[in-house]
């Protein structure tokens, strides 16, 4: 899941973004080693009403798009970010998942743990706008029961928290520990990293 006021600092976002919050980037099938990519499979079908298409960009948000997508708008455009994250991704899972099911399986675990009010909680959140590696790992696996994956990007000389990625088994029914150091480009267990409120720059 992205953290949209630190990804539209890394990667400027054309449409006016939302309120501050975590919106999807992706659901990712692995063999436990590596992430899988581009496997054969069905074509993306694209939504085609448009109550449908703006629940999906509630919180699978395209960033990039200069306007909302519209169900009468070119599909391959206005659903690009969808239909990559089927074709590069989902199709990897086709033989557990339909493309219906992959993407309703991605909105399930997209809800089924608040990080925003796990990190944010003024009562037991993590010390703003600058927490430790481990006391974002601490606040989210205290919460859920396992350790999560922070991904960093670097920003103004510091690294930047933009994404936290949350690990399952294959019918992503049961959340586990991500495997390896939990840690991309953020630093040490010990480093300190910025993690924005709002999308003020």
């Amino acid at each position: 899941m992205f953290w949209g006021p630190s990804y539209c600092r890394v990667d400027p976002c054309r449409r006016k973004p939302p309120v501050p919050k975590f919106t999807l980037h992706g659901l990712w099938p692995d063999n436990y080693t590596r992430n899988l990519y581009n496997c054969p499979g069905t074509r993306y079908r694209p939504l085609r009403d448009q109550r449908s298409i703006d629940a999906r960009d509630d919180y699978w948000y395209d960033y990039f798009l200069p306007n909302p997508p519209s169900a009468t708008g070119n599909w391959r455009i206005e659903q690009r970010f969808w239909a990559q994250e089927w074709s590069r991704h989902g199709t990897c899972s086709q033989n557990v998942f339909n493309q219906q099911s992959y993407f309703n399986q991605a909105k399930t675990l997209m809800f089924t743990y608040d990080l925003r009010s796990i990190l944010f909680n003024p009562k037991k959140g993590i010390p703003l706008p600058w927490p430790r590696v481990s006391e974002v790992m601490s606040a989210i696996s205290s919460e859920i029961g396992v350790t999560p994956e922070l991904r960093c990007r670097y920003y103004k000389n510091n690294n930047m928290l933009v994404e936290v990625a949350l690990c399952y088994d294959v019918p992503g029914r049961k959340v586990m520990n991500c495997p390896g150091r939990g840690i991309v480009f953020c630093g040490r267990r010990s480093s300190r990293i910025y993690v924005p409120m709002n999308f003020k720059m």
